[in-house]
């Protein structure tokens, strides 16, 4: 099943990730988190991301296609967010869009990761600095 477009008008506002030029290849675990239908609960699918740039991503799952039209890809322990659009589905893969360009280090770093499944425990202290740089810390309150 193929959809050459977006069902959500919101999707046509992401940078499209049809002319990434510097698109790497590789071999990620990661969560796609979106809410659940009428409750406030997120539903979570694993996904593996086989080439990605800083515009976009490829991923691949058997359940990609109840991925929605918007998502967070989540890295970590909800760590990383990166808020996606989904571009087309072809059989078991889809294309996404990210909502705004992710830094040519960041995606540098997440390329040259070696082992698959580390995407998905906490990254915080373990990883290089262009993926510390990007983990969203929680506000101390006093």
């Amino acid at each position: 099943m193929q959809s050459p477009k977006a069902r959500h008008y919101l999707a046509d506002l992401y940078p499209g990730n049809e002319t990434a030029t510097n698109e790497r290849k590789v071999n990620l675990v990661a969560r796609a988190l979106f809410p659940a239908p009428g409750l406030k609960s997120l539903h979570s699918i694993q996904v593996r991301i086989v080439r990605i740039s800083e515009s976009g991503a490829v991923l691949e799952s058997r359940a990609i296609d109840y991925l929605p039209d918007h998502f967070y890809l989540c890295f970590g322990a909800r760590e990383i967010l990166i808020t996606c659009a989904r571009k087309s589905l072809v059989k078991g893969s889809a294309a996404v869009s990210f909502a705004r360009n992710e830094k040519p280090a960041f995606i540098d770093a997440l390329a040259r990761i070696t082992f698959p499944l580390a995407t998905l425990k906490k990254l915080g202290g373990i990883c290089p600095l262009a993926i510390e740089e990007r983990i969203t810390r929680p506000v101390a309150t006093k």
